[in-house]
């Protein structure tokens, strides 16, 4: 029981690793480039790589239903959450706190259920669970990285990732406190999030990288990501 709860922590906090790195350069705006390339590179592997196949498993062909309430729920969220266009850089500015703030509501429901399943897998074998966590651990990094470049100082961002940051150990502790969820619940939230990350990736990172796609900076965060996504499928 200890040895979960302690690796479904550490999951979380390497959000926050990379959130404090990006936090720490000098150089804002090509991290901003860069980040934003590595973590559309790191949430195409997420999708296509953990996700899918996850939800493959359920073997139902009615969690496509959730995929598109997500997509439809983002898109009610791009309404409730307010920005400018981006006619000047303070503006730009509230676009990315924008993106961050709906990339954390994703991850964070993501990131609950992974609580509980790496919980489960630490149970069976502790190695396991510590390869399971560096995995998802070498996902989070980059994607903290992209939730830095977004976020705003204030008390609002701290606490949103806050939440990010305890997410997979709160899923975790339900997990000790209720067992294992219901695998139609498991099934509809996994495709939920999928639906989210769906909308992030297509109409908000790619928006964010299409225009900088021969700097140097963006290509570097594609290669970084790409090599990511290899190391963590061979894990």
């Amino acid at each position: 029981m200890f040895w979960g709860l302690i690796l479904s922590l550490f999951v979380g906090l390497f959000f926050l690793i990379g959130i404090l790195i990006l936090k720490k350069t000098n150089h804002k705006d090509k991290m901003n480039m860069f980040a934003m390339a590595l973590a559309f590179v790191v949430m195409i592997g997420l999708l296509i790589f953990d996700l899918l196949p996850e939800i493959m498993e359920y073997n139902n062909i009615y969690l496509i239903i959730p995929i598109f309430i997500g997509i439809f729920l983002f898109i009610l969220l791009d309404k409730l959450i307010p920005y400018h266009h981006e006619h000047n850089h303070r503006e730009h500015t509230h676009h990315l706190n924008h993106i961050g703030v709906i990339t954390i509501l994703a991850l964070a429901i993501h990131n609950l259920i992974e609580g509980f399943t790496l919980y489960n897998v630490t149970l069976t074998s502790l190695r396991a669970g510590i390869l399971m966590m560096l995995s998802i651990s070498l996902h989070n990094i980059p994607l903290g990285f992209q939730i830095g470049s977004q976020m705003e100082n204030n008390k609002k961002s701290y606490f949103l990732i806050f939440i990010l940051c305890i997410s997979a150990l709160v899923g975790a502790t339900i997990n000790v406190l209720i067992g294992n969820i219901n695998d139609n619940i498991s099934g509809i939230l996994l495709s939920l999030t999928f639906g989210m990350l769906i909308y992030i990736l297509a109409f908000e990172l790619f928006n964010e990288i299409k225009d900088s796609l021969k700097q140097k900076e963006t290509i570097y965060g594609i290669i970084l990501g790409v090599v990511i996504i290899i190391i963590t499928n061979l894990l």
